[in-house]
């Protein structure tokens, strides 16, 4: 005797041309490369594009696959970082300098820790990108 097998109405069949799961291992993907993207051409707009990149970032982390996840994850983690850091640093800048009248120094000072946090922005976009190329969890 053979057994037929009943379909069950309630299982997808899988994808053309893969398993289940195949091209969902990599939804989102594009996406992160041009928030990384965005990030690093930003370092060269004083950071005036990055917001656009945090928006895609948000728009389409829910349908991300997991690992990409932790990308669109950290980049969303890293603008708000930069962002803070430089309200913080014009706030500062504008509370220090009538009080203790150190004038250009101040404003030296915060120019400085803004090149810093730059770098750091651009040196952490380019490292996110090549282990986003290379398949890894951010």
């Amino acid at each position: 005797m053979s057994e037929t097998a009943t379909p069950n109405p309630h299982q997808t069949p899988p994808p053309i041309g893969g398993g289940y799961g195949a091209a969902s291992n990599e939804e989102g993907k594009v996406a992160a490369v041009i928030v990384y993207i965005l990030y690093i051409v930003g370092v060269f707009s004083a950071n005036l594009i990055s917001p656009i990149g945090v928006i895609v970032a948000y728009v389409t982390r829910g349908s991300a696959s997991p690992w990409v996840r932790t990308h669109l994850d950290q980049q969303i983690r890293m603008f708000w970082t930069v962002f803070w850091w430089m309200v913080f640093l014009v706030v500062a800048g504008f509370v220090l300098l009538p009080l203790f009248g150190l004038g250009i120094l101040v404003w030296i000072a915060a120019g400085i820790i803004w090149l810093i946090f730059t770098i750091w922005f651009a040196v952490k976009s380019f490292i996110g990108l090549m282990q986003l190329f290379n398949g890894r969890e951010a």
